[in-house]
């Protein structure tokens, strides 16, 4: 297993001497491994009973299901801040050409680009991530499998920095070299008609996206309770903060969601999938604001009470995308404001027949 590694020109910042109060683990690439591929694919309705009657599911299983699918997918579903219901599909590959043999198959752009997914009652979306190694970040529990750590194409290690403000940073090698500073001063609204159409948008250089999840399937009843108490409800504060105040902080997109099977039942675990303008947007929050603040106290009051007998599982990835034509945000018939749609720039690709 391999990673890149630099002469480091931006110190570290962990504290010396510091001994966190549990051991996380991180991701170890195949030596061949330079990227880690991701897809989001989303579909939308007025309820869960129009969502999934779509089309969208036999096709992505079916998709999923050839010789290039992915290695791991997880399923999520929560409703909008307009009130639509929305099922997302994470996918991920450690091999790109594998993936783009993926996107080139027949079998998945036919559907996807037929104009008839335009006029149907549903929307659907694409956010499909490039992000070479040194760009990313991760930390689980050995015990616990979420995201790309559920991939028999990957290990997990150690790491030694984790449980301290800046460990995010340091956990990512090309941090050690390059600041991956955003171009763009701030978000600006993007006031656009998205109904009816095709738009695929353009990401800024060093776009981050992070996938923070928590788990308390495994909690008996008082560590459950406690979790509900206690730190999931600074967590719900938090992820509501960001979703109302993107231009404050920087975060374009914060999705709350219930993780869930393929039809939408759910399991005990929730995760945010969140797109902030830099690292420099998520860390400012995530240092200096009072929400995340409490967050962060509440879960490591939580390990200082149970020790190695704590029963929750938690775990995050952080991806900082390099400006490249292989990041592609594709948004069919989607109802304004879905995704990225209200802030990044963007172009119409197709109408709905008769339009």
């Amino acid at each position: 297993m391999g990673m890149p590694v630099y002469d480091r020109v931006h110190p570290l910042r962990k504290p010396k001497g510091f001994e966190p109060v549990v051991q996380r683990w991180s991701t170890a690439f195949p030596n061949r491994c330079r990227v880690l591929c991701v897809a989001f694919h989303g579909i939308q309705g007025a309820s869960a009973d129009e969502v999934y009657a779509s089309p969208f599911f036999s096709w992505l299983a079916a998709a999923f299901a050839a010789p290039d699918g992915p290695t791991v997918r997880d399923d999520a579903a929560f409703v909008d801040r307009t009130g639509l219901y929305t099922h997302i599909v994470a996918a991920y590959w450690v091999d790109e050409e594998r993936r783009d043999r993926f996107f080139a198959d027949p079998a998945v752009t036919e559907w996807w680009e037929d104009r008839a997914r335009l006029a149907e009652p549903t929307g659907y979306f694409r956010e499909s991530l490039t992000v070479p190694v040194e760009r990313q970040e991760s930390i689980y529990w050995l015990d616990y499998p979420g995201g790309l750590s559920a991939s028999a194409d990957v290990a997990l290690y150690p790491t030694p920095w984790c449980g301290y403000y800046g460990a995010m940073r340091d956990r990512i090698p090309l941090a050690a070299v390059d600041t991956l500073d955003s171009p763009m001063t701030g978000l600006v609204p993007i006031p656009r008609e998205t109904r009816g159409a095709r738009w695929q948008l353009t990401a800024p250089h060093n776009l981050a996206v992070i996938r923070s999840a928590a788990s308390w399937g495994r909690c008996d009843p008082e560590q459950a309770e406690n979790y509900m108490r206690e730190l999931r409800a600074p967590l719900m504060r938090g992820m509501d903060f960001l979703k109302e105040n993107s231009q404050a902080t920087g975060c374009a997109s914060l999705r709350f969601q219930q993780t869930c099977g393929a039809a939408g039942a759910p399991v005990l675990e929730t995760h945010a999938l969140g797109y902030f303008l830099s690292l420099g947007h998520l860390e400012a929050w995530a240092e200096h604001h009072p929400t995340h603040d409490a967050i962060f106290t509440a879960a490591i009051a939580r390990y200082r009470k149970y020790g190695k007998a704590n029963q929750l599982r938690t775990w995050h990835e952080v991806f900082i995308l390099p400006d490249t034509e292989k990041q592609v945000f594709d948004y069919l018939n989607c109802a304004p404001g879905t995704g990225l749609l209200d802030f990044l720039p963007g172009t119409v690709t197709a109408v709905a027949a008769g339009s």
